[in-house]
């Protein structure tokens, strides 16, 4: 299903099995009339600037080990947002906030059928806890909760509300939207809490398509009971990130159904579930830095697909194996006490435990093209983590006000004036013609709050482009927006982009890090030596989709769309990806290889749908050395599966 194409137009699918297209819409006319909630999305707001090692290769850092919540309270910039105190909700923990809460999901968004695409909603929770007796919902895409950290401010279901205390009918406290168009949907920094007596309460169903995120979430249930933290079984889940979230007690800690779209998970800690702390049927999952402590099964896998780095599960007891699996897993630095094994492989009619620490682990067989897969490892690069900044003091902002909608001539010397972070306030922009603007070494942050910036048919498609030329050693953060944003990555700083729909990302020689991280992109390509560390990527053009000339580029957690290479790595480059769905969903040339490489070193774990004849790859992996070609086949019609390709000596 195509789920975000570039806009102004975008086509939307509601099938996955007839790829039946929804007519391109435009942006009404009439948007400049549009009410704008004055709301500012703030996120990954803990700590100060991470600092990246410069030169050739990665850092060797420690492995990533579950959450490191910021408990927060977080600060903002004064008037900054609305708040949902402004539609009534009180958050003593004692007044019922349910109907202000309601009535602030609600406001502009009684049309279940219309288009919000370019009109997104965000909302605020001060520090306080909200207790509410029903179901939080909303209808359209491109909403954002956003709290003041994930201990200060709390949505909590009263103890014993009713319609939560059956088993069989799980009933959530927060539901997303369903469906293949629920884009952009956000729940960041909050604590959610199920009180006791509730054990049908699921914490929060999720649907996000393409990106979106839970980040910084405690999720816990007072007594230990209900039926899951988060719950990723409705279609069509993803694809979406879920990243620093701790979850404490529920049947199953993160539950998941189906075969599409994928989830990439970094930073998770679960404790004291009672079925399993991951429960996977069918979904591809990505996952890095998990730390379970659990008497039962950290992660059941049945029929999916599970890429699992850096993990460390304890607590267990010794007839239970840590990770239980009947398909195919990729596994990195795993460890486990107390338990039987650390996995449990049923896949083949003779089941195998596999015990003590998993360096590296496949579940299924390994493909090369250049003698024996001897490594199970993959290529093995080394990771390092995505930088975040927080400006010391909140004097250090600077807002860019548009004089009128359309405006962007004061945008430069917002940039210009010195401070460290220059945020949009939460609302729907519009630039009819590309503004360029040069992004100067004293800007560090650049924070969009959930906001779009609308294009419009002038110079280039208008929009907004960073043009990035400095060459500090200082990460540039861009991040939080919509759509609408182009970034010239032409100096040797490196540059940070997250939760962020970004148009056109194009590298220059000499060009410094990449970091992505819940990112959707149509253009995007790596120079040679440049290094690229990426998280929960979502790609749909109809072309060659990244491009590695001749650098280092680490993915974790891949979606495609329509047909196109997906990866063509040349010029001595290194490509590792782990966890890919590859999702063509139109009919592809015979002669058109989905992952391309030419005298370079390779390795991939992914998964291909195919739901209609010719709908899928012939040529899996295209391999050329020393002039010689060689290619992995399988049939167009039926789906494929990756557990590791090995491509290089």
């Amino acid at each position: 299903m195509r789920k975000c194409p570039p806009p102004p137009q975008f086509l939307h699918e509601i099938s996955a099995s007839s790829g039946g297209h929804r007519t391109p819409s435009t942006f009404r006319a009439a948007i400049s009339a549009i009410s704008l909630l004055c709301i500012v999305i703030l996120a990954g707001c803990s700590g100060q600037t991470i600092p990246v090692e410069e030169g050739g290769t990665a850092a060797v850092q420690p492995a990533l080990s579950g959450a490191n919540l910021n408990k927060g309270p977080l600060s903002f910039p004064t008037g900054f947002m609305t708040s949902v105190k402004t539609y009534g909700a009180v958050g003593d923990g004692v007044t019922d906030d349910t109907a202000a809460i309601q009535k602030a999901l609600s406001d502009g968004r009684s049309n279940a059928s219309g288009d919000y695409y370019g009109v997104p909603k965000a909302l605020y929770f001060p520090p306080g806890t909200y207790l509410v007796s029903n179901t939080l919902q909303w209808v359209g895409c491109c909403v954002t909760l956003q709290g003041s950290g994930s201990s200060s401010s709390i949505i909590r279901l009263a103890p014993d509300s009713g319609g939560f205390n059956n088993t069989s009918a799980p009933k959530p406290m927060i539901l997303t939207p369903l469906g293949n168009q629920s884009f952009r949907q956000n729940v960041w920094d909050l604590g959610l809490t199920i009180g006791s007596g509730n054990p049908g309460a699921t914490a929060i169903t999720y649907v996000s398509n393409n990106i979106g995120s839970i980040h910084n979430v405690f999720v816990k249930s007072e007594d230990g009971k209900g039926h899951a933290g988060i719950d990723l079984t409705q279609h069509y889940a993803g694809p979406l990130m879920i990243r620093n979230t701790e979850i404490q007690g529920f049947d199953v800690g993160i539950d998941l159904q189906n075969a599409e779209y994928s989830a990439t998970m970094e930073g998770i800690t679960l404790t004291s579930q009672n079925i399993a702390g991951i429960r996977n049927s069918n979904q591809l999952i990505n996952i890095r830095g998990l730390t379970s402590t659990n008497k039962v099964p950290a992660i059941t896998n049945s029929g999916g697909f599970v890429v699992l780095l850096d993990g460390t599960l304890s607590g267990g007891v010794a007839t239970v194996p840590a990770i239980e699996t009947d398909n195919t897993m990729f596994v990195r630095n795993v460890s486990s006490s107390g338990y039987e094994a650390t996995l449990q492989d049923t896949s083949t009619s003779t089941p195998t435990l596999h015990k003590g620490t998993l360096t590296h682990l496949v579940v299924g067989t390994p493909s090369t093209l250049t003698g024996t897969a001897s490594s199970t490892n993959g290529l093995d690069l080394a990771v390092q983590e995505t930088p975040s900044f927080t400006s010391t003091s909140l004097s250090d902002w600077a807002v860019f006000t548009p004089k009128w909608y359309g405006d962007t001539s004061g945008l430069q010397t917002v940039l210009n004036s010195g401070k460290h972070t220059v945020y949009f306030p939460f609302a729907a922009y519009f630039s009819y013609n590309e503004a360029d603007v040069t992004v100067p070494d004293t800007v560090d942050r650049i924070v969009g709050f959930s906001s779009v910036v609308n294009t419009g048919a002038g110079t280039n498609g208008g929009g907004i482009r960073f043009v990035v030329t400095s060459n500090s050693t200082q990460p540039l953060i861009i991040e939080q927006f919509g759509y609408g944003i182009k970034i010239d990555h032409r100096g040797s700083r490196p540059v940070v982009l997250k939760d962020a729909f970004i148009t056109n990302y194009a590298s220059y020689p000499g060009a410094g890090k990449l970091f992505l991280e819940d990112i959707g992109i149509n253009s995007f390509n790596i120079q040679k030596g440049q290094q690229a560390f990426v998280r929960q990527l979502d790609n749909e053009i109809s072309a060659t989709k990244i491009s590695n000339l001749g650098g280092s580029l680490w993915i974790l957690g891949l979606k495609t769309e329509k047909a196109g290479t997906v990866i063509n790595t040349a010029s001595g480059g290194q490509t590792e990806l782990l966890g890919g769905l590859i999702y063509p969903a139109v009919p592809v040339s015979s002669s058109q290889p989905a992952f391309i490489s030419t005298d370079a070193q390779t390795s991939y774990i992914y998964k291909e749908s195919v739901y209609c004849s010719g709908c899928g790859y012939s040529i899996q992996v295209q391999e050329t050395r020393s002039g010689v070609t060689q290619e992995i086949t399988s049939p167009n019609n039926k789906s494929f599966r990756m557990p590791l390709f090995v491509g290089y000596k």
